[in-house]
């Protein structure tokens, strides 16, 4: 098989799929030295992937004008893609490009417009691992991914600092928030850490996205002393967490924005996994309920009583942080 001059990479979408893709780069780099690796992402993430040395250019798909989007890639004649999302529409970009080699999950119908495919990981290994399955269907002999990262500069990290003061320096982060209910640790359970933490002298700074505010402030009203970040963009946010000397959060893109800029954190699973999910070691623990045959359900709503994130008592999460 021919050595690759160009390859570009596809991951469309959420934000933290978009951050455990990156480890998979200098990987890449390593294994092919001198090839030229592009990104393809949706717009709102594009961000994410700023100043990375392992990206010579990050392509944005155009939803209102996808032809655009097939035209750049065309014009950039890539040889191979690693279609991670395995999407109807990034499998058609894939093809539209005219690359010689496209690789991507074996999904249904779509998939057998693929090069080359394989199962999409189920879970029972990280996520990050289950991508450089696909890239070894390639490079069978690639080393191991380097680090989820996200590099912030300079001028971010003193927009942080001043946002947060000296103070701030050694704030606990609590990410209260996930788009899916099910998918989060009670608020008043997260009142009620706040309120511990600030009882015990730790500066306390509540993070919120769009559409976020209102359940974060009514939190916040539950526990005096702690403070809202201001309204942030994805890489503001990303700054933010770097400020932080712990982070607990619930299984989120916040999360993965943490742990990307090397700040620790304590995550609470539920219906999700974090074999799949979680970086692990001891900068990033792990809190589940026991004694419960659900976890890891992946359901969006729970049919019972939401035991798995309910049981998680405050004073659990404190001896984590400990």
């Amino acid at each position: 098989m021919d050595s690759p001059r160009r390859i570009l990479i596809v991951q469309l979408k959420r934000a933290g799929d978009v951050i455990v893709t990156t480890p998979i780069l200098p990987a890449l780099r390593r294994a092919l030295p001198g090839v030229e690796i592009d990104f393809l992402v949706d717009a709102p993430f594009a961000s994410l992937l700023e100043n990375n040395p392992d990206i010579k250019r990050v392509q944005i798909y155009d939803r209102k004008a996808p032809w655009k989007t097939w035209q750049s890639l065309r014009a950039a004649s890539y040889d191979w893609i690693f279609d991670f999302q395995s999407s109807p529409r990034s499998i058609i970009a894939g093809i539209l490009s005219g690359a010689r080699l496209r690789a991507g999950y074996r999904v249904s119908f779509w998939g057998r417009l693929l090069n080359r495919s394989v199962k999409r990981p189920d879970g029972t290994i990280s996520v990050t691992e289950g991508k450089m399955t696909l890239v070894r269907a390639l490079l069978p002999e690639i080393s191991v991914a380097g680090d989820r990262r996200i590099y912030l500069t300079e001028d971010e990290r003193q927009w942080a600092a001043k946002q947060i003061g000296e103070a701030g320096k050694k704030a606990i982060g609590l990410v209260p928030t996930h788009r899916r209910a099910s998918r989060r640790w009670p608020a008043q359970s997260f009142a009620e850490l706040a309120r511990r933490l600030v009882s015990n002298g730790h500066p306390v700074w509540l993070f919120w996205g769009p559409g976020e505010k209102d359940y974060v402030d009514a939190i916040a009203g539950q526990a005096p002393g702690s403070r809202m970040i201001p309204a942030t963009t994805l890489r503001q946010m990303a700054a933010l967490l770097a400020q932080c000397k712990k982070v607990v959060t619930n299984d989120n893109g916040p999360m993965h924005l943490a742990v990307a800029v090397g700040t620790e954190t304590v995550t609470l699973y539920g219906p999700t996994s974090p074999v799949a999910w979680n970086p692990g070691g001891p900068s990033h623990r792990v809190i589940q309920a026991s004694g419960l045959g659900c976890l890891g359900c992946n359901m969006n709503e729970c049919p019972f009583g939401h035991e798995c994130m309910v049981w998680i008592t405050p004073e659990k999460v404190l001896e984590e942080i400990r």
